[in-house]
């Protein structure tokens, strides 16, 4: 194999992977939406009790205070959030995979966005 089949490679390997990371995350908005006008703190204690975790310790407390303050109209932030981040990342990969120049730009700038 030639550098120039690497790279392409290398680039369709981030591709799969960023556009796993969004599918993922799609995955976990719709899961947000699924607990809109559900008791999520419930739902947060039956979880952490399944997990066999201490509620009165650590990050399950953290958790589950979390989860007492979240409401209907968070869930909806959270999920549309879900959905951009999914997008940026689909995007990414639809470039990286054909190979395209602006892409490897829109990942850098996507990836700076991690930078503090």
């Amino acid at each position: 194999m030639n550098k120039s089949a690497n790279w392409s490679i290398g680039l369709r390997a981030v591709a799969v992977y960023e556009a796993a990371k969004g599918t993922l995350v799609l995955v976990a908005g719709f899961g947000l939406l699924s607990l809109v006008h559900q008791d999520v703190q419930y739902f947060a204690g039956q979880l952490v009790a399944h997990l066999h975790l201490n509620p009165a310790k650590g990050y399950p407390r953290i958790f589950l205070d979390a989860a007492a303050s979240v409401t209907n109209a968070r869930l909806w932030m959270l999920a549309g959030f879900a959905l951009v981040y999914a997008a940026v990342r689909w995007i990414e990969a639809y470039g990286l995979w054909l190979g395209r120049r602006w892409a490897e730009w829109f990942a850098a700038a996507s990836g700076a966005i991690y930078v503090p």
